[in-house]
């Protein structure tokens, strides 16, 4: 698992005094929060992590009864509704100033400074304290990050320890209210502002996921020599070997993968602490075309109200992801991706959605993650550490709300329509947001396209342009991704082959540059 569950004696590192430091900075993940004072707790979802330069957090809340200010005109209104809180302590007494933030679900904070005597001044904010907040179906996600600075520089000791607060207020329409925390307490009334509510933690940034994404003829064509000197150069960690139905089908990876030179790929990988992965359009290798005849029932029902085989699924049916399972057992007999995070897409095509009665009123991102849920929990009766992603691309790129990401679901996020002379759009930015609050809790993966001269060729084998030098932008977007909580990116690299040099020369510079790219 990518993320440290939470459990009530919050394991961790041990300080002089005994003190248990949870580090949250690698991520953590609880699903329930507890109102001791109400004999309740819930299934409330947070998650947090830290990337090098912000502390990222998410909440994702079921609400039935949401309460919310009807004209908001400050942070006071905040008081009566509806919200998620977190406060931040230096010493475990609490006798030094804390600080903390209510975040209700339109994306309001009532930010504060404050001693344990419940002395709050409001008039205090962060600076950098910035939320995305999500209505579902079921509730409310509220979503943000602050600045590692700005916690440092309110005293809190993030590589050694300090403590923190998570807590949540539901209100009611008829004035109750039912106070959570995530620690829970023997005090008979509820109380947010004491030492036994915190618990303690430390926040050591994330370590960094840096890669590319390359075809099993990109390494043939150069061999692999040329292969590690373009991970000396770029310093990547990562490798992610692609197969697509339509170009370079699954079964040619398996036979490459079998191959000495596929074996030899692998050992230079080990040798460089360089992780491998495979990521691929997979239905259709997955629930083969040929069982349509029998079962006409497990492929998707198109516009027309015909069963179409071509591509994808009914992903709704369960006996269509079971009919997947032999597939899946060959897969794995010889896919072991280094992570555990499997890559099984659906077809590379748009439109092909279904729409029989129970996924016509699911979006398309919403059909991939319920195939994806059924998918993982195959996945983990032959790999129990199994994580899956799912694939924020095209028609997929709207955030799921009706269906909620089962524990290992992870958001891969791939803007292939975005345009390269231009920061990523405000619309790309949005929908990015959105999915960060869809899939909490697991490392967020970027997908990019900055090295992918196939797509800058129109995937035209025998056109191939010169690489469009956008070692600026990609350095700019790392940037933006990492002050939105990534600590996953690779970049497709395709078809920087033998027949690229032969037209344009050695591609040192470019797998150089992208390396640069990292740097702060």
């Amino acid at each position: 698992m990518l993320f440290v569950s939470c459990t009530l004696s919050f394991q961790g590192c041990q300080s002089p005094d005994n003190t248990q430091f949870t580090d949250i900075g690698q991520g953590f993940e609880t699903h329930a929060l507890y109102a001791p004072w109400s004999g309740l707790e819930n299934d409330t979802r947070f998650c947090c992590h830290s990337t090098t330069d912000r502390f990222h957090f998410s909440f994702e809340v079921n609400d039935s009864t949401l309460t919310l200010t009807d004209s908001y005109m400050g942070e006071d209104d905040v008081n009566p509704e509806d919200r998620v809180e977190l406060f931040f302590c230096s010493d475990k007494d609490m006798k030094e100033l804390y600080h903390g933030a209510e975040m209700d679900p339109n994306g309001h904070a009532l930010d504060f400074e404050a001693r344990s005597d419940r002395e709050l001044d409001s008039s205090w904010n962060f600076s950098t304290l910035q939320l995305h907040t999500a209505f579902t179906p079921t509730g409310y996600r509220v979503g943000g990050s602050i600045d590692r600075s700005e916690l440092q520089e309110l005293g809190l000791d993030l590589e050694n320890g300090f403590w923190m607060g998570v807590f949540q207020a539901d209100f009611k329409p008829n004035g109750d209210v039912v106070w959570y925390s995530l620690k829970p307490t023997d005090d008979v009334e509820a109380n947010f502002h004491q030492a036994k509510v915190m618990f303690p933690c430390k926040m050591t940034p994330k370590a960094e996921r840096r890669g590319v994404v390359i075809y099993p003829t990109d390494i043939a064509s150069v061999g692999i020599d040329e292969w590690k000197k373009r991970i000396e150069l770029s310093g990547i960690n990562l490798i992610g070997i692609h197969a697509a139905t339509f170009m370079e089908p699954i079964d040619s990876l398996e036979v490459f993968m079998k191959s000495g030179l596929g074996q030899q790929l692998l050992q230079m990988c080990n040798e460089s602490h360089v992780d491998v992965e495979y990521e691929l359009h997979a239905v259709q290798y997955l629930l083969p075309r040929g069982l349509y005849e029998a079962h006409p029932e497990y492929f998707m029902l198109d516009a027309d109200g015909k069963r179409n085989p071509q591509y994808n699924a009914c992903f709704s049916s369960d006996e269509a992801i079971e009919a997947m399972r032999p597939q899946v057992e060959k897969l794995l007999a010889w896919l072991h991706p280094t992570t555990h995070r499997y890559y099984f897409w659906p077809d590379d095509v748009t439109g092909m959605t279904c729409h029989c009665e129970q996924c016509s009123n699911l979006s398309a991102s919403e059909q991939a993650l319920v195939f994806e849920n059924k998918l993982l929990a195959l996945l983990r009766q032959y790999d129990p550490e199994a994580t899956l992603a799912h694939i924020a691309y095209h028609q997929t790129l709207e955030a799921p709300l009706k269906v909620k990401a089962a524990d290992g679901i992870f958001l891969e996020f791939a803007p292939i329509k975005r345009d390269y002379s231009q920061p990523l759009a405000p619309q790309e930015i949005k929908a990015l947001n959105d999915n960060l609050l869809a899939f909490p809790g697991y490392s967020h993966h970027v997908l990019e396209y900055w090295l992918d001269e196939s797509m800058f060729s129109s995937w035209k084998r025998d056109a191939l342009v010169q690489w469009p030098d956008n070692s600026e932008r990609c350095a700019s977007d790392i940037q933006a991704y990492r002050l939105l909580g990534a600590t996953s990116i690779t970049t497709f690299a395709t078809w920087l082959n033998q027949a690229y040099i032969n037209q344009y020369g050695s591609t040192d510079d470019i797998f150089r540059h992208y390396g640069q790219a990292f740097r702060p």
